[in-house]
């Protein structure tokens, strides 16, 4: 076995069959697609049960209830038989050659732990990423997330050696992980320029009340996150400044979210 897709989803009915079909009509067929159903109250189960009837390649998990993307993501983890472990999201699509291609990128450079891939958003077709090389990722990744979490393929053995996604982030996760991985361990990662993934980000998404919740808790991590690893980072004084804006930011949104 050697790619392991992993995917958590919680009421994703509206999406999720795409997301689904993009994964099974990859152009590389050897993968097992673990899929964790977070305590769903809609169709979703219904819906990935009637494709893992027709492919034996998708492997259920269920939970009991919602427990959040972190556990569930750690569940699928462990679980894993794959060499290489990608993500998918139950609204994304990965286009038809994302596995190949970041696969086959870390099988031919073996010094890479992980890999992201560039992509658009589907709601206006802007690019997903600014930043592609290591060294540019390493020296902006303490001001911002420098990857699209959909987008990245890692080696299973980054999980085994350095700990799966920390639970103590219900948001934020996946940056807190690149931030450990990058800084304090000294992995070398890279963003494909493949444009291989569309990303669902409705704009009503960022206004719902519930969204908002999710944003400041998103935004308390990613300080948290920095002020863990900026004593490992080149770049102090950027880091510095960032924090100071995220908290800026914070603190107009939580004011905002009181008065309504």
């Amino acid at each position: 076995m050697k790619i392991s897709v992993i995917m958590a989803v919680f009421n994703g009915e509206k999406n999720i069959a795409a997301a689904i079909e993009s994964i099974l009509n990859q152009t590389y067929k050897d993968f097992e697609f673990i899929i964790v159903d977070d305590g769903s109250n809609d169709r979703s189960y219904e819906i990935i049960k009637n494709y893992a009837d027709k492919d034996d390649r998708i492997k259920i998990i269920r939970n009991n209830s919602n427990t959040g993307l972190t556990k569930s993501l750690n569940k699928a983890i462990t679980q894993a038989k794959g060499e290489f472990i990608a993500r998918q999201d139950d609204d994304d699509i990965s286009l038809p050659s994302r596995l190949e291609l970041q696969v086959n990128f870390l099988e031919q450079n073996p010094e890479y732990s992980f890999c992201g891939c560039n992509g658009i958003i589907k709601q206006n077709g802007v690019e997903l990423l600014e930043y592609f090389d290591y060294n540019e990722i390493k020296q902006n990744l303490i001001t911002k997330n420098c990857f699209a979490h959909p987008s990245i393929v890692i080696r299973k053995t980054m999980f085994e050696k350095f700990g799966n996604y920390d639970e103590k982030y219900l948001y934020g996760q996946d940056y807190e992980l690149w931030c450990r991985l990058i800084y304090k361990l000294k992995q070398i990662s890279i963003n494909l320029r493949d444009k291989s993934i569309i990303m669902n980000i409705p704009v009503e998404r960022l206004l719902r009340v519930k969204n908002r919740r999710k944003f400041i808790i998103q935004k308390k991590n990613y300080v948290k996150t920095k002020l863990k690893y900026l004593r490992y980072s080149e770049n102090k004084i950027k880091g510095f400044f960032s924090i100071l804006r995220e908290i800026f930011e914070l603190t107009l949104v939580v004011i905002f979210n009181r008065n309504n």
